[in-house]
């Protein structure tokens, strides 16, 4: 099985023609500005950001396909979004697959974490996480 050897969020991935990645932005804490006004439950904010993983396989695999996992889950434990990717290595010259999944959403409605969970198809035991926090900032008192 491939061994994950980069889990990471971040803000914006850069793959240059080469197809060498760049992470811009990696994220650890998500500061939000409060309005005053109550937040919605299952409130989401429009932010394009990117889960990376980089996988390193062994000569025996190339060739063949695996399928990744991937979810979101809320502070809550609540799923938010999943899906798979499935993908192989197959140039002579490379070892890894590297998976840049896009969202165009992040769920805000509560503090804590934002857990990113990956795994593979059939191999439990490589899943792994990447946590970020969500953190609400009070609104500014008004004078009045």
């Amino acid at each position: 099985m491939p061994k994950l050897t980069i889990l990471a969020v971040c803000e914006k991935l850069i793959v240059d023609r080469t197809e060498l990645p760049s992470l811009i932005n990696i994220f650890q804490n998500i500061d939000l500005q409060l309005t005053g006004e109550p937040m919605p439950e299952k409130a989401i904010t429009p932010l394009k950001w990117y889960v990376f993983t980089l996988w390193q396989h062994t000569p025996e695999e190339r060739d063949v396909e695996f399928i990744q996992h991937c979810e979101i889950i809320t502070p809550k434990g609540e799923q938010f979004m999943a899906g798979t990717t499935r993908f192989k290595v197959t140039g002579p010259r490379d070892l890894q697959s590297k998976i840049g999944s896009e969202f165009q959403v992040l769920p805000i409605s509560d503090e804590g974490f934002i857990t990113v969970r990956v795994w593979l198809d059939g191999a439990q035991d490589s899943t792994a996480e990447y946590k970020f926090m969500i953190t609400h900032i009070p609104a500014p008192k008004t004078e009045g």
